[in-house]
């Protein structure tokens, strides 16, 4: 039962349901799929793209820096090579030139070199063995003791560093270069050049939009000038530190990433000949990833537009297919549970299909109402006339109590005879009256009637009727319909004695493993083909091939036998009769073989207390007899 109940449980989906998951899986997955194929897809170009081409531009940024770099180089390593600067000092140094002309003429050649040139900001020239600059000068109003205290520090430990080569460092965020200058023969130190360059200059080839997100290292992260307006709030100080970790100083070609959840940050370093350059570069998501941005506004409007479509059509399906299957629905349910002549509920259908399905529900449940309403009306008006015609008939239980009363008085006659027939018709009436109207008897029962009524035809023709039976007793007790076996033992008699000198009529009853049989047989003449499809006819109930006239019949008792047996047991079951070769007819009754689990004593209580009912009557009978011989 649990499983049963779990099978009708899993039953098949609501209309509903069915028709959200036709709409998801054949219009908005598909849709959906799509958006997020191209989304991603999309999305991966645009970041591939995005990444390689603010690469390339970190790239250009450092070479547009290197170039004005090694221009600025060039223009501070030309005095070495044109000997103006070496040959003031020799002079200076020989006498030829006192100190005011000599200093004279080195502030002239560096003004002329770097104050001119809005490439540099500030120029100062240290004398060997003196920690104050001789000359300085800056065009951005730095004075000399600001630049002293600014980078005074530096330029001693470059000095006795003792290098000969281009140093460039960032100080407080301004890119200073320093030379130590050697004469050509001699290699001897004789003065120091610092100049800072002009930031501004430097970065004059990258685009303002690109130098508002960079920083600028040079050769060290510590000291790197920053154009970005860095937020600590957002994150960006922290990206940048990041990235500057990341700068070595000395490291070839290179780019590193970093990110958070608002700024992507870059950094690119190069090494160049007489220094190492790095660009570091932050940027907001939506401003470097626009074009991205730009697609996601497109698929979310491309979902907003889908979205009250989507909607539309579930309205449009529940208007349209639900809310209408649903009032037939209803309305049939209602109908089944018994409300006959139901109408379909929810007024006028919102299109035409089923408009017609509502006025055919509204008219089949009206015209099954009348029906049965018809039916009703008739069955009450059978009943009454069947009422009508008991009365006007016999009261079976006092024919039953009158055959009785004549059945006493034979015995009480002595004639034994006349007893036994009345016994007999008795049983008979009784068994084919069925008053208590059950289904199913006992084989045994059939068989008593069938004895019943072979002792009354025995008493009719007499040596005539010839008798065999052969009954399997296991098969005494089980359950069949009643009147079976009588009715095709009338027909025997009818068909195999009544019209001859002489017959025989045969009772066997057996099974097998899965079906009973219970065979009726008689002797007679041979029946002809028209005679045999006459009863193929009356047994499959056709009555158009029953051939009528004098001295034909339709025999519905065996028509009746074997539609009853299809109605209890199926199709497969059923009456058949046939004629042998030896002339001998063959009725056959084939039911369903099943262990009887009733036990017999309980059909022999049944048999006493009909016994003590019985000689309750015919005490009953007695006493009414002696009473009118008393009177």
């Amino acid at each position: 039962m649990k499983v049963l109940k779990k099978q009708e449980k899993k039953g098949p989906y609501s209309l509903k349901r069915r028709l959200m998951l036709f709409i998801i899986g054949c219009w908005a997955a598909p849709i959906i799929a799509f958006f997020s194929f191209i989304t991603l897809s999309y999305r991966e170009g645009i970041i591939v793209k995005t990444e390689r081409l603010i690469e390339d531009q970190l790239a250009n940024a450092a070479s547009f820096i290197s170039v004005r770099l090694e221009d600025i180089i060039t223009l501070c390593q030309s005095p070495s090579y044109e000997g103006g600067w070496e040959q003031a000092w020799k002079k200076y140094n020989n006498g030829e030139m006192d100190r005011s002309h000599y200093l004279a003429t080195m502030n002239t050649s560096l003004k002329g070199k770097f104050y001119l040139d809005d490439r540099f900001l500030l120029y100062a020239f240290y004398e060997a063995d003196v920690e104050w600059p001789v000359c300085c000068s800056s065009r951005a109003g730095v004075t000399q003791s600001e630049y002293v205290d600014m980078v005074g520090d530096k330029v001693k430990e470059w000095i006795e560093g003792g290098l000969d080569y281009i140093h460039l460092e960032v100080v407080d965020g301004h890119i200073f270069l320093m030379r130590n200058l050697y004469s050509t023969m001699e290699y001897k130190y004789f003065g120091t050049l610092v100049v800072e360059l002009n930031e501004q200059k430097l970065l004059m080839d990258i685009p303002n939009e690109q130098r508002e997100n960079m920083v600028i290292c040079v050769n060290d992260s510590e000291g790197h000038i920053n154009y970005a307006k860095v937020s600590e709030r957002t994150g960006q100080e922290k990206l940048l530190q990041k990235l500057l970790n990341h700068y070595t100083g000395y490291s070839g070609r290179n780019i590193q990433r970093e990110n958070n959840s608002a700024y992507n940050g870059y950094l690119y370093q190069e090494k160049f000949d007489n220094y190492h350059l790095g660009v570091a570069y932050l940027a907001e998501h939506k401003e470097i990833y626009s074009n991205l941005y730009e697609l996601y506004d497109m698929v979310l409007v491309m979902l907003l537009i889908f979205l009250p479509l989507l909607l539309y059509v579930r309205y449009f399906l529940k208007k349209q297919i639900q809310e209408p299957v649903k009032h037939l629905t209803i309305a049939s349910r209602k109908m089944e549970a018994g409300n006959i002549g139901i109408k379909v509920g929810g007024g006028e259908m919102p299109n035409a299909e089923f408009n017609y399905l509502k006025e055919s529900f509204d008219s089949m449940s009206t015209q099954v109402k009348e029906l049965f309403d018809y039916i009703y009306d008739e069955k009450l008006a059978r009943r009454d006339a069947q009422i009508l015609a008991l009365q006007a008939q016999i009261n079976p239980h006092f024919l039953n109590n009158t055959l009785e009363m004549m059945n006493w008085q034979a015995r009480m006659s002595g004639d034994v005879v006349v007893s036994k027939m009345i016994e007999s018709l008795g049983t008979v009436l009784d068994y084919r009256m069925n008053r208590a109207n059950v289904k199913e008897i006992y084989l045994q029962e059939e068989l008593r009637c069938t004895d019943a009524y072979f002792y009354i035809m025995s008493m009719r023709f007499g040596q005539r009727l010839k008798v065999e039976k052969e009954i399997d007793e296991e098969l005494l007790y089980i359950n069949v319909p009643p009147l079976i076996l009588q009715p095709l033992v009338e027909n025997a008699i009818v068909h195999g004695v009544e019209n001859a000198k002489s017959g025989s009529i045969g009772v066997h009853v057996y099974h097998d493993e899965e079906q009973v049989y219970l065979k009726v047989t008689n002797t007679g003449k041979k029946l002809s083909k028209e005679e045999q499809e006459r009863i193929q006819a009356i047994l499959s109930g056709d009555t158009a091939k029953i051939s009528k006239g004098k001295g034909k019949h339709t025999s519905i008792g065996i028509r009746n036998v074997n539609e009853r047996i299809k109605l209890v047991y199926g199709e497969e079951y059923g009456l058949s009769i046939c004629q042998e070769e030896s002339g001998i007819t063959v009725s056959t009754i084939v039911l369903p073989y099943q262990q009887n689990e009733n036990e017999v004593d309980n059909e022999r209580k049944e048999e006493e207390r009909n016994k003590r009912e019985r000689q309750k009557v015919e005490s009953e009978l007695r006493n009414m007899h002696q009473n009118n011989k008393n009177t």
